[in-house]
């Protein structure tokens, strides 16, 4: 017999879901305090009440299966009477809240009494609905009382609607299943290596444990991850998640699906694209009053979502797009609704890592099923630590105090926020760790956002200040983060650029990967760049028993001439002493073998030092000087002279748009001369990682600097040789690569480098 596995909300949400988007309805906050309702008003019942009571039945209909599982908020035990109890927290005035204030909630509710009547054997039961208002803190109950009979026809009538999608799920799995046992690896051979990662990949899921890959250029990662990932899903209702940090890694993870699309897989493919980037609007307003694709979204969204799931398979940009224009919808959220139907999902880290993000969709998540496939996985640690890494500032709520002093109770509370600031800005003199929590800010930020909610509701169908919005957000995750703290968080204050910061920083990021990691069924991490192994497992929240792999480069060795000056340091101390030298090695490059190259610097002063001395000695017809802050336009224009010009030379900066994710093969890109060993700029907050690891590990500085530094040098070096027939020269100048401590972090593609200490050196390496 067919089943399908559903929740309570899914049946409900599937008939009832309704209206508008709206901004203000997805505050992470709002979760956060439903999450303190609830326990609120569970706690008030006593020991007749059992709370979070799991339920889960199997019903037949139509010869199909269904195992329909929830969780009621309570089951109250008492005088022989049963009761179900759901929770529902609210900023709407209770007054206004009566029978028909939401079929939905209430639809919910008997759900839950019905599966536990049956369970129970009972004849009847009540069902009641508690709304809490977040702001009065006072409660409404709407009670009533239904027999088994009346439950069991409200029950089935809700599984009757939702028959014809269950039959097109089943067929649509059915279809997904033969066509994932008969694809085959879509190309005729498996190059080097490609074989033993794909099944490494695939024994990795099949254990449900997770692998750290580095996979230098050239091996196929991305078809070495998706097929194994693919073939394991046979028969298994699970979902992959490609996760990447760029654009152009989500084109080719989708390209890679639709060859074996076109190949005969049937497997529903969507890629998600930031909000602000597919918006159809001006501004990026989730706002019912101002975008037309925002207004009734759930009315007009199940037909055509429906179609879609039935007929299409792949849903990148341009088809949601099209989509979204023809039916009037939300793009962003129509891609988020094709993804809960969708079977791969290609998007970045921060739909599954980031908590702002993640909470405003928690559905779209099966956890325990997911498989993780984490693209250019040197980023995550980084990318980790900004998304759960919250800032708040003074001057800003400041200037929303001003905006907003009409509204006495919300400008009373912005203002003691400020008064707040004032006594930790008296307090410090520069930045620095704050030895105990800001406990008196954290209660003033409390405290502002209960108001702005509650003027939130006030203005439902009014504009409202975007400011306010926007630190009424800040407020809200900061607090969050707050809650969630342990020893791998530090609260410091920073007095930097006229301005009084507040910001929760995390330090070691390796424990909350590791939690939303632990609710996915595998993890597969891989890089070209992932140098040392241990340390990015460590980091990335892998345990000391998953697996580590390292791949050799498939290429001729010596298709890649390395070359690092042994005489030259390019010390911060050291290294304006060596710029003539260094330019003079440049040019003997560049002049002695024409062709198109990348030399990247540490960071833009230092690339427009070098210049100013280069441009002094040398021709610069043929360099261009990268700016700080370049669009994508101006991105592409200068990709495009590389790919169309030759003997273009650009000065750009290492960890910078073009030392990762640029594709220059052949004669597009011939050579890099990359200075300096890439290690951040000395700062606050790298120094606090160093003191935090030197006290847990005694690797302070190269969890810190180098390691971080060393990658960004293998991802420069590693634009030059992308195909078998490439051939290149990278010229590292900096005489530290010589050293041991760096010598062993060399991939063996790079054991084979010459020292050299002169310009003539290099004319006779060439």
């Amino acid at each position: 017999m067919d089943n399908i596995k559903l929740s309570v909300r899914e049946l409900v949400e599937f008939i009832y879901k309704s209206g508008d988007i709206n901004v203000r309805n997805l505050s992470v906050d709002r979760a956060m305090e439903g999450i303190k309702a609830h326990k609120i008003l569970q706690n008030q019942m006593g020991e007749n009440y059992h709370k979070e009571f799991y339920l889960k039945n199997e019903f037949i209909l139509n010869d199909i299966m269904f195992l329909v599982e929830g969780r009621a908020d309570g089951i109250l035990i008492e005088d022989d009477e049963i009761t179900i109890d759901e929770i529902k927290s609210t900023y709407t005035e209770l007054s206004l809240i009566n029978d028909e204030y939401n079929n939905a909630h209430m639809a919910q509710a008997k759900c839950y009494g019905y599966m536990y009547g049956l369970l129970n054997n009972l004849e009847k039961l009540n069902i009641q609905l508690r709304y809490y208002n977040l702001d009065t803190k006072e409660t409404k109950t709407i009670k009533q009382k239904f027999s088994m009979e009346e439950l069991k026809v409200f029950f089935y009538t809700l599984l009757n609607t939702y028959i014809d999608w269950a039959d097109t799920v089943i067929n649509l799995r059915k279809e997904r299943n033969k066509t994932i046992k008969e694809i085959s690896f879509p190309y005729e051979n498996y190059r080097k290596g490609q074989r033993d990662f794909s099944v490494a990949v695939y024994l990795s899921i099949r254990s449900g444990k997770k692998i750290f890959a580095q996979a230098p250029t050239g091996v196929g990662k991305t078809i070495s991850v998706l097929f194994p990932a693919i073939k394991s899903l046979y028969e298994k209702n699970s979902k992959i998640f490609y996760l990447t940090a760029k654009s152009s890694t989500k084109t080719i993870a989708f390209n890679t699906v639709k060859m074996m699309y076109e190949k005969g897989l049937k497997m529903r493919t969507t890629v998600i694209t930031a909000k602000d980037k597919i918006c159809f609007m001006d501004e990026t307003k989730c706002e019912p009053e101002y975008c037309p694709y925002a207004k009734g979204y759930y009315d007009k969204l199940n037909i055509p979502l429906r179609e879609t799931i039935k007929n299409d398979c792949m849903y990148d940009r341009e088809f949601i797009e099209r989509l979204g224009k023809k039916h009037e919808l939300c793009p962003f959220e129509l891609s988020l609704d094709l993804s809960y139907m969708s079977d791969i999902v290609i998007c970045d880290y921060n739909y599954y890592f980031d908590p702002r993000v993640a909470l405003q969709r928690e559905e779209l998540f099966n956890k325990d099923k997911d498989i993780l496939l984490i693209d250019e996985a040197h980023n995550l640690e980084d990318r980790a630590r900004n998304m759960y890494s919250p800032e708040i500032i003074k001057e800003e709520f400041y200037e929303v105090y001003k905006i907003m002093k009409s509204e006495k109770s919300l400008s009373k509370e912005l203002f003691n926020i400020n008064k707040k600031f004032i006594n930790i800005k008296k307090s410090i003199d520069e930045a620095q760790i704050l030895k105990v929590p800001p406990e008196e800010l954290i209660d003033a930020l409390r405290k502002f956002i209960t108001k702005a909610e509650k003027y939130f509701n006030e203005k439902k169908s009014e504009k409202v200040p975007d400011a306010l919005t926007d630190i009424y957000f800040k407020s809200t995750f900061f607090i969050k983060i707050s809650e969630i703290m342990d020893d791998n968080f530090c609260y410091y204050a920073d007095l930097t650029n006229n301005k009084t910061m507040v910001k929760i920083f995390l330090i070691d990021p390796s424990q909350v990967l590791k939690e939303i990691e632990k609710k996915a069924r595998s993890s597969i991490f891989f890089s070209a760049t992932l140098t040392p192994l241990k340390y990015f497992r460590y980091i990335l929240g892998g345990e000391e028993d998953d697996y580590l792999l390292k791949l050799s480069s498939p290429f001729d060795i010596n298709n890649l001439n390395l070359m690092i000056t042994s005489d030259l340091s390019m010390k911060y101390t050291k290294r304006d002493s060596n710029i003539e030298k260094a330019c003079e090695y440049i040019n003997t490059l560049i002049t002695e073998k024409k062709g198109n190259y990348m030399i990247f610097f540490p960071s833009y002063y230092f690339m427009n030092k070098v210049y100013s001395v280069y441009e002094s000695l040398y021709d610069t017809f043929n360099i261009t000087v990268q700016s700080q802050g370049l669009n994508e336009e101006e991105q592409r224009d200068l990709i495009n002279r590389f790919e169309n010009e030759h003997n273009v030379v650009l000065f750009t900066v290492v960890g910078g748009i073009f030392s990762e994710g640029i594709d220059l093969p052949l004669e597009k890109l011939i050579g890099a001369v990359i200075i300096g060993t890439g290690i951040p700029q000395i700062s606050f907050e790298r120094n606090i990682i160093k003191s935090f690891f030197d006290e847990k590990m005694n690797s302070g500085y190269d969890f810190a600097y180098k390691f971080p530094g060393f990658n960004k040098i293998l991802q420069s070096a590693g634009r030059v040789i992308r195909t078998e027939e490439d051939k290149g020269e990278v010229l590292l100048i900096d005489s530290r690569f010589c050293q041991y401590t760096y010598l062993k972090l060399f991939p063996d593609h790079w054991k084979h480098f010459k020292k050299i200490c002169s310009a003539e050196d290099i004319k006779k390496l060439l």
